[in-house]
């Protein structure tokens, strides 16, 4: 597996898990509450990791501000990188591939949800 795939897989793991361990331990899953804030300072280090071998597999220069925006407003940065990293065509294309996998992410995370309250009851 590649350091990438393992980023991406790690970041699906913790999608899956974090609403199954709070619906486990707590009974409910709360919609951005503090599992929510910890969940995202655990993710936050998986992303950019995908971000930087990304970069590098790319050949991308990123300055401080780009850098940054990734981990503090990933939803607007990581589609300027596309852009800026890949052209406009394969740009939309991996803008896209981010949008499904982030679908992914949400399905996940309602799939553990769901696993939770089964083993709750």
């Amino acid at each position: 597996m590649t350091q990438k795939r393992a980023a991406l897989a790690a970041l699906a793991l913790i999608a899956f898990s974090a609403p199954f361990i709070e619906q486990w331990t707590t009974g409910r899953v709360e919609p951005f509450g503090r599992f929510d804030m910890v969940v995202t300072l655990v993710s936050l280090p998986f992303l950019f990791w995908w971000y930087h071998l990304d970069k590098r597999e790319h050949g991308y220069r990123a300055g401080p501000l780009m850098n940054g925006g990734v981990l503090a407003v990933a939803i607007v940065a990581l589609p300027v990188y596309f852009v800026r990293s890949r052209g406009w065509r394969r740009g939309a294309v991996a803008i896209l591939l981010a949008a499904l996998f982030f679908a992914l992410l949400l399905a996940l995370g309602e799939a553990g949800e769901r696993a939770g309250a089964l083993l709750e009851r």
